[in-house]
């Protein structure tokens, strides 16, 4: 803007004449608490849409396993962070038939990538309305010295302020689970679209003290929000003139994919992925360990473990990052600022935005204790790299065996 051109009229965007949402829900007679496919179709019209702005809308009530009976007040239980994703075993996203994307292990996942992703003070926002509030600790505990912060504030929403107690409704956009949403912010025209979640059991979605009853949640409503897009007359002619030409569009996204194995009672671990490298190459690999959080409402899966890791390394092809080792990482010795500053730069690098005003949303014990994870950049790679097939390999190494129950997690960017 030039601040000496006085005479300068004021332009108002009007090449939109209608933006506003439609609700599809799943397939008639689809029980939404039953382990299977839930299908929800946005069928092929003359239409456009704007699937980065699309959100999912869960309803529902958290109540005790036994007897559907509310919880009380005091009730040391809720719902997990990020619990909507932990209902799911894997979520996909077909236009007209083509697979855009699936996303497997959805609550790890989406997990390990809002924590990187999400500004520290997203949870005193908006967050909460997704799900979204943070653990500050290992244990189910809401008063004493081991006050678990992140469960008071999901259990306060859930059990103690709604009536009738543990009802609840959360929104959460498709850009929290796809890159494609993420990334790819046009309008789609003449799609049919779908979108599959494979639900199971609730047991990764609660997070409860031993004295509490266990836990079911009850989903009454899922619904897929939509935007409709209506151009102006003139917007529209050029849209349709595009469309008519049938030439070929650049769709430009970054998916996701995450895999996850059991680790062996080993000092010494590598994984060969079972990743796709093809159309295009991996661009971040963020690798994380849980040890027995799956299936048990005890145990909090949306919080990961060290296991005493003293070094990582990844493997494409013969290409090797960092090229530094992480030696010198000891996390019982507070030794991990290398493999921490990689993590807290991530927002910084995938978003391109400034470190000063970027916050991460890990503080450096946070991410000893709670949220250890290890962050690839390998957006640059060398010419031989790009142009063939990619082994891709993650080699761990920790200071003691391993106990029983382990489980890696790898999310990768391409």
């Amino acid at each position: 803007m030039d601040i000496l051109n006085i005479s300068e009229k004021p332009e108002i965007d009007q090449s939109i004449e209608e933006y506003e949402y439609h609700s599809y829900e799943p397939i008639t007679g689809t029980d939404l608490n039953r382990p299977g496919e839930i299908r929800i179709n946005i069928e092929t019209q003359d239409l456009f849409t704007h699937p980065s702005e699309s959100y999912l809308v869960f309803g529902g009530k958290l109540v005790k396993n036994a007897d559907d009976a509310v919880y009380a007040d005091a009730d040391v239980i809720t719902l997990t962070n990020n619990a909507m994703m932990h209902l799911f075993n894997n979520i996909k996203y077909q236009l007209s038939g083509q697979e855009i994307e699936s996303l497997f292990h959805p609550g790890q996942a989406t997990t390990m990538l809002g924590l990187l992703k999400f500004p520290d003070d997203f949870q005193k926002n908006t967050g909460l309305n997704q799900l979204w509030y943070k653990d500050a600790g290992t244990g189910a505990s809401i008063a004493g010295d081991n006050q678990n912060n992140g469960l008071v504030a999901r259990q306060q929403y859930i059990i103690q302020k709604p009536d009738p107690k543990g009802t609840f409704s959360f929104r959460v956009p498709l850009k929290h689970i796809f890159g494609f949403c993420d990334d790819y912010e046009k309008v789609v025209y003449g799609f049919k679209h779908q979108l599959t979640l494979v639900r199971k059991g609730d047991n990764d979605a609660i997070f409860r003290a031993a004295a509490a009853d266990a836990g079911k949640v009850v989903l009454s409503k899922l619904s897929w929000y939509m935007p409709h897009v209506t151009p102006n007359l003139q917007e529209k002619l050029a849209l349709y003139k595009t469309i008519e030409s049938k030439s070929s569009l650049p769709v430009g996204y970054r998916m996701i994919q995450c895999d996850s194995i059991p680790v062996p009672q080993t000092r010494n671990f590598t994984w060969r992925l079972s990743v796709k490298s093809a159309p295009e190459k991996p661009r971040w690999i963020i690798v994380a360990f849980q040890t027995d959080k799956s299936g048990d409402q005890q145990h909090n899966p949306s919080i990961f473990d060290h296991c005493n890791l003293t070094n990582m390394i990844d493997m494409l092809n013969s290409r090797r990052y960092p090229e530094i080792d992480y030696d010198d990482t000891n996390f019982t010795q507070q030794k991990f600022s290398r493999v921490y500053g990689d993590a807290a730069a991530f927002q910084t690098k995938f978003y391109n935005v400034e470190e000063l005003i970027s916050s991460p949303n890990i503080t450096p014990a946070d991410y000893n204790e709670l949220f250890p994870m290890f962050v690839f950049d390998v957006t640059k790679q060398r010419e031989k790299l790009k142009n063939s097939v990619t082994d891709i390999q993650i080699k761990a190494q920790f200071s003691a065996n391993l106990a029983t129950k382990h489980r890696n997690f790898c999310c990768c960017h391409q």
